[in-house]
């Protein structure tokens, strides 16, 4: 008995997989980055401001430490989706919207400036995302795989 060959991974979910984790590495060098910060703020924080100085430091470290965390997941996620998984593309699906109302709510409120331009950049960059996950080449795709990764039946 032969094992089917599996189905070539079409290139708009190559394409996908690039950029899901391109953010995923920005996210976990920034996190890093907020780690350092976090930690400077925290002792320069309570030695400048005491308590009140220390709690700005103390929640930008804790909000470093769960971007990490998620940065990681992520990482583990899209891996998972490269490999054909339907239930990590569904994840990424829906970061990727809850990425959109993040990065577009503010736009709202604020009005369009500078910092506007990169949020939409980053709207644009992750709808391509999700669209490349979901086109026809892709669906057979992840169709196929599950296919693959489905138990015997009986």
């Amino acid at each position: 008995m032969s094992t089917p060959t599996p189905a070539p991974r079409p290139g708009a979910v190559t394409a996908a997989y690039v950029i899901w984790l391109i953010g995923a590495i920005v996210s976990l060098i920034g996190s890093i980055f907020a780690l350092f910060v976090g930690i400077v703020a925290l002792g320069a924080g309570a030695a400048v401001g005491g308590v009140a100085g220390a709690t700005v430091g103390l929640v930008v470290l804790i909000f470093a430490i769960l971007v990490f965390i998620v940065a990681i997941i992520e990482l583990v996620i899209v891996n998972r989706m490269r490999d054909g998984r339907n239930w990590a593309r569904v994840v990424l699906t829906i970061l990727g919207i809850l990425s959109v109302i993040g990065s577009i709510t503010p736009l709202f409120s604020s009005g369009f400036n500078s910092t506007s331009f990169s949020s939409v950049v980053q709207v644009v960059i992750v709808i391509v995302a999700i669209v490349l996950m979901y086109v026809p080449a892709a669906n057979a795709y992840f169709a196929t795989r599950a296919r693959a990764y489905a138990p015997p039946t009986a």
